[in-house]
């Protein structure tokens, strides 16, 4: 089995890498990613400790047709990684002046938290999680769900969107730094109001692959994008989406993603 789509607490995630890679052996897993968000520091990590097959991946958040989208890059070949870095940088100097003024939000609604304090729970790679992180030990939520349907959710008035890097681009430095860029968990976008069907058939023509198994996916509609993606010749992938605590109900390996589908190098 394989699971090509976990997270380490370089970004959004509860575990290290080392606690990653030991969960991985317990659920006797033949190949795995990390995947973390906006950042490839865990995965290098992950590449020089693991005994397993080892996938360096990074899942960035770009933009497309005006909403957020999540698109996989896997580098089974190696890279010096220029372009994604250049990317990242990008990615992330926007992302702290989002979190800034969404700390100063939530500051003028009375919760009182500091960048300082967000800072030192993301041990500088900061996102909204650890916005809830420092909401929780004020005591202001008892969980991160609470603290994204309360306050920082996409919908929340402390909200603050941050401009992200448009799909188009983010595939060419994946391409330009030979890997291999899969759109991730197409139907989670179904939240975000974008029709599934109109938004598959333009990236067939984009994307190398498909995350086609994923927990936001019923059997039903991984089977049809397991077919959109052999019908195309894409690369077919699956993961977990494993965030540790962070998401109590997702567990690594809960795809069952059989080995069919590993990454081959080229």
């Amino acid at each position: 089995m394989i699971d090509l789509h976990l997270h380490s607490k370089y970004s959004d995630g509860s575990c290290s890498v080392e606690e990653i890679l030991q969960i991985a052996k317990e659920n006797d897993l033949h190949q795995l990613a990390i995947t973390d968000h906006n950042i490839l520091d865990g995965s290098l990590l992950g590449q020089q400790l693991s005994d397993i097959d080892f996938i360096v991946g990074i899942e960035l958040s770009v933009s497309y047709l005006d909403k957020e989208v999540h698109l996989l890059g896997y580098f089974p070949d190696g890279s010096e990684y220029r372009n994604i870095s250049f990317i990242i940088k990008e990615s992330n100097a926007n992302k702290q002046l989002a979190i800034m003024e969404m700390i100063e939000n939530l500051n003028n609604e009375g919760l009182e938290i500091s960048i300082q304090e967000v800072n030192e729970l993301g041990q500088g790679v900061v996102n909204r999680v650890h916005i809830c992180r420092a909401l929780m030990n004020h005591g202001y939520i008892s969980s991160v769900n609470e603290g994204f349907e309360k306050y920082i959710g996409d919908h929340c008035k402390a909200y603050v969107a941050r401009r992200y890097t448009t799909l188009d681009e983010a595939i060419e430095a994946i391409h330009k730094d030979n890997g291999i860029a899969v759109i991730a968990h197409p139907y989670e976008y179904r939240k975000k109001k974008l029709n599934i069907e109109m938004l598959l058939e333009d990236l067939v023509h984009k994307v190398d692959g498909i995350e086609c198994f994923h927990p936001s996916a019923t059997e039903e509609e991984s089977l049809h994008l397991l077919d959109i993606a052999k019908r195309n010749d894409l690369i077919v992938t699956g993961g977990s989406d494993f965030h540790g605590i962070n998401k109590p109900n997702i567990k690594m390996n809960m795809m069952q993603v059989d080995d069919e589908y590993m990454i081959r190098r080229r």
